[in-house]
């Protein structure tokens, strides 16, 4: 039984690796076209906007 739990195991840290790594590669693309996308030095700009909207609303509630 020790070698099917191991199995088992590896298995799913397989799964969740992947779905890491994809979810990962996806930001990571999604970051790049909005940096080819916007002028030069409006991404940290409008990164830190977001942030701070954010906060006021956590803030406001």
């Amino acid at each position: 039984m020790d070698g099917l739990g191991r199995a088992v195991g590896d298995g799913i840290s397989g799964l969740v690796g992947g779905a890491i790594n994809g979810i990962g590669a996806a930001l990571s693309g999604m970051v790049d076209a909005l940096s080819r996308a916007l002028p030069s030095g409006a991404l940290p700009v409008i990164g830190i906007a977001v942030v701070l909207l954010l906060i006021l609303a956590v803030i406001r509630r």
